[in-house]
């Protein structure tokens, strides 16, 4: 009975008639006029008591009952109503277009909608338009019209929506004109160049100015990291307190410099990154060059920048010497400081003066070797500037060329070293090559003093033997400056060795410039330019081995003690260079080879008298191990592309080099220290890499000896195992 009562309720619905009776229909019709919320309320108040109910029921009710519509409807049959809804739909809102037609807004759209108007279209552009052209941010755009750059017009849209804003092409123009700098027009695609007619704007200039405002710095005392405490796993750093000052560039006024047009600039004061548009609107095609940006940088260290001289606060122009000095004592580590004086060395900055080496001062060749054609080049190069920096690869003979110019100008030298082990290898070579040499060790400052003889037995030249890490200023005055291992030279402590009077100097390095800290440019500033820092024809001619360089992926660093000891089984001599001292002493205990560190004596001397041995970082650089098989760079420091390169130099100088393995977890060679590898493959060496097996159970006692084993091990007691004793004696001791 329901089912066919819901039936028959449905049927009547889908007549049109309604649930409504008669007088149901004529009630609803004195109500009814029509407007949505009317028939909202009625539709709400008659769905109580009947079901089903439609709003197009309550208008057929509403009819039923007698209710006509009191207007008369206008029909749209004139043709000029139709252009000129045609014309005015995007210009003027709906609501205005009524009014003009004197018709209702519903009328209007439905006839717009007939009209096939879209809602958007039009000659001109809307800022989605125009963002979808350009890809710049709507924002942005809405940005440049309330800074009255650009010129748009809204279209009013009814029930409080958000006005259209529209743009036209002759205003976008206007826009680029004044302010090229906000869209490279003339790389845009080909759809947007053509919709947007950008074939008619001129090109874009050079060169914009832009002026920092930022109020961002603020003086502080932070914590800073400032060295590592590590070798393996996780970094974890020493920090120290530092204090930084310096006014914001707001409130100096502003800083104002020149950058290219499409950049995004970062002010060279504050180091903040400056918006892009320039407010004033200055551009140039003509290049301004860097004396603005060298004055900015100049400024912060109280030095002004003026017709291509450094200037103090007096006017008064300042030595090379004095700025380089203000660099490194001003406090400041590989920071704002060195990033001013970069652009300062670019400008010309420098501390050598070249001064050619008079032929009449050159003395004939003392020594038992001679210089190949290629050295000979070099050299000449030297005589003919007085200050070179020799950048040749490890095995060239840089030391060579040294020693050549220390002995054939007579007079008193100098000659700065890296480590003690260097300073041994220098005196081992003048002894083996000079006619007869005397060494003595002095104090205050503490030096080696070498006296070189000639054949006739006259002294032909003093040489005086310092270290980068003395903090003795080098007072006096030397003939030939002589820096070994010259990336030293630019460091905090080092740097003042620069200022040393030479006559003549030459810095020896294969990796002057490569200092991760940056300072590397400085190197050429003083001790003279590169020379040889392109080892291709080094490598073709033969002169520097090409060495094979095999990578091997371990686990752990347990994995990378195994693999030193398969190495060693399987060769007769590994150089393994570790950066951390600990590493360093497990593997001198487990294998029974000499560690040699800072606390060595007599490092040079273990180094010969050793088949093979494991060196920290005093083995990094200079060393030569001419019976050396495998070097093994067992760890680093962190991603340094100088050591990386310098301990495969080792290898370079042995005359049965066979390769050169590098021990890399997973994390270290792709996440950490990938810089390592990609600093010898950019030399041009072959790199290979491959997994490193490892065995289930490791053996790494197998090369001692049976009566090393008995030995008491360095770690029980060292001084007993000095003596030699062994384990069941001081059982039996005890």
């Amino acid at each position: 009975m329901a089912a066919a009562a819901t039936s028959s309720l449905t049927g009547t619905l889908a007549t049109g008639a309604g649930p409504f009776s008669q007088e149901e229909c004529v009630s609803i019709a004195q109500e009814y006029d029509g407007r949505t919320q009317t028939i909202d309320r009625l539709l709400e108040a008659w769905s109580l008591r009947k079901a089903n109910l439609k709003r197009h029921h309550i208008h057929k009710a509403a009819v039923r009952g007698g209710y006509a519509p009191c207007a008369d409807r206008k029909a749209w049959n004139d043709p000029a109503e139709d252009q000129f809804l045609i014309d005015n739909w995007h210009k003027l809102s709906g609501d205005e277009i009524a009014a003009r037609l004197g018709r209702t807004f519903n009328s209007v759209n439905l006839r717009r909608k007939r009209l096939e108007i879209g809602r958007y279209d039009g000659t001109e552009f809307t800022i989605r338009d125009l963002e979808e052209l350009t890809k710049i941010d709507h924002r942005q755009w809405h940005d440049f019209a309330a800074r009255g750059w650009l010129k748009v017009r809204s279209r009013a849209r009814r029930r409080g929506a958000a006005p259209i804003t529209y743009v036209s092409v002759d205003a976008l123009h206007r826009l680029f004109r004044a302010h090229p700098e906000i869209y490279d027009y003339g790389s845009a695609i080909g759809r947007s160049r053509v919709a947007l007619d950008l074939g008619r704007l001129p090109p874009a200039p050079a060169w914009k100015r832009v002026v920092c405002l930022s109020d961002a710095w603020t003086d502080r005392v932070k914590r800073m990291p400032v060295g590592r405490t590590m070798s393996h796993g996780k970094a974890i750093v020493v920090e120290r307190l530092h204090r930084f000052e310096l006014d914001s560039c707001k409130a100096a006024g502003g800083t104002g410099f020149w950058t290219s047009i499409y950049a995004t600039p970062q002010c060279p004061r504050c180091g903040c990154q400056v918006s892009r548009y320039s407010d004033g609107a200055i551009f140039t095609e003509l290049d301004p060059g860097h004396d603005e940006v060298i004055d900015i940088q100049a400024r912060k260290l109280g030095l002004r920048w003026i017709d291509g001289k450094v200037h103090d606060s007096e006017g008064r122009v300042v030595d090379d010497h004095d700025v380089l000095s203000c660099l490194f004592d001003s406090g400041k580590r590989n920071g704002t400081g060195l990033r001013a004086f970069e652009k300062l060395v670019d400008a010309g900055l420098s501390v050598v003066k070249t001064v050619p080496v008079a032929r009449a001062d050159l003395l004939d060749n003392i020594l038992s070797i001679k210089l190949r054609p290629d050295q000979e080049d070099v050299f000449q190069t030297f005589v003919a500037t007085g200050a070179l920096t020799a950048a040749q690869a490890m095995s060239f003979g840089k030391s060579t060329l040294g020693l050549m110019a220390m002995t054939r100008l007579g007079g008193r030298h100098l000659l700065v070293v890296d480590t003690a082990i260097n300073r041994e290898q220098w005196i081992e070579k003048m002894r083996a090559t000079a006619p007869r040499v005397v060494v003595k060790a002095l104090t205050k400052p503490l030096r080696m003093e070498v006296t070189v003889f000639d054949r006739e037995g006259g002294v032909r030249s003093v040489i005086d033997i310092f270290s980068y890490a003395t903090r003795s200023r080098l007072e006096g005055e030397w003939v030939v400056g002589c820096y070994d291992e010259v990336h030293r030279l630019p460091a905090k402590l080092a740097h003042r060795h620069a200022y040393a009077k030479t006559r003549y100097r030459i810095g020896m390095s294969a990796t002057a410039d490569m200092r991760c800290d940056g300072r590397g440019a400085l190197v050429s500033k003083m001790t003279g330019a590169l020379v040889g820092d392109d080892w291709r024809d080094q490598m073709a001619s033969g002169v520097v081995k090409r060495v094979p360089v095999k990578v091997l992926i371990v686990e752990d660093v347990e994995h990378k003690h195994e693999v030193v000891g398969d190495l060693l089984r399987v060769h007769k001599s590994v150089v393994v260079m570790c950066e951390s001292l600990e590493d360093g002493a497990e593997l001198e205990l487990r294998y029974g080879i000499p560690f040699v560190h800072g606390r060595t004596k007599e490092k040079l001397a273990v180094v010969r008298a050793s088949r093979s041995v494991v060196l920290s970082r005093v083995g990094d650089a200079g060393i030569s191990i001419p019976t050396c098989e495998v070097t093994v760079d067992h760890s680093g420091l962190f991603g340094s592309r100088i050591q990386s390169l310098q301990r495969l130099g080792r290898l370079m100088h042995s005359d049965r080099a066979l390769y050169h393995c590098i021990l890399m977890t997973h994390e270290e060679r792709y996440e950490r220290f990938a810089k390592r590898i990609e600093a010898i493959t950019k030399k041009g060496f072959e790199v290979t890499q491959e997994l490193a097996p490892r065995a289930a159970k490791a053996h790494v006692h197998d090369l001692r000896s049976p009566a090393l084993k008995q030995r008491v091990s360095a770690a029980e007691n060292p001084f007993l195992s000095l003596l030699g004793w062994r384990s069941e004696d001081l059982h039996h001791a005890a």
